[in-house]
C-alpha cells in the first residue's frame, strides 16, 4: 500500500502543512519578541513597585478620573513607542 500514489500525495501533504504550521509558529514568535520583548525579572518587579507608588501618590492628588486619563495616555504612549521601537530594530 505504501507505493499508492494517492497515500504518497497525502504523506507529502500532511508533511507540508506540519511545516508551515511550524514556519508560522516561529514568525509569530520572531513578530512577537520584536514588539514585546522579554524583560529582565528584577527590572520586572521594581518597575511594578515604581509603578504602585506612583499611583498611589497620585490617585489621591489628581483624583481617580483624572489620573486614569493620565495612566491610560502614559499607557498608549508607552506602546507606541515600544512598538517603534521594535521596527525600527534591524533584524540580527
Amino acid at each position: 500500500m505504501a507505493d499508492d500514489p494517492l497515500s504518497a500525495k497525502k504523506q507529502l501533504l500532511i508533511a507540508q502543512a506540519e511545516l508551515q504550521r511550524i514556519k508560522l509558529g516561529l514568525a509569530w514568535h520572531d513578530m512577537r519578541q520584536s514588539i514585546w520583548p522579554a524583560i529582565i525579572p528584577p527590572l520586572k518587579s521594581a518597575a511594578r513597585g515604581t509603578a504602585g507608588h506612583v499611583l498611589g501618590f497620585a490617585l489621591p492628588v489628581f483624583g481617580m478620573a483624572r489620573a486614569g486619563r493620565i495612566v491610560r495616555l502614559l499607557s498608549i504612549a508607552v506602546s507606541a513607542y515600544r512598538l517603534l521601537r521594535g521596527f525600527a530594530r534591524p533584524h540580527r
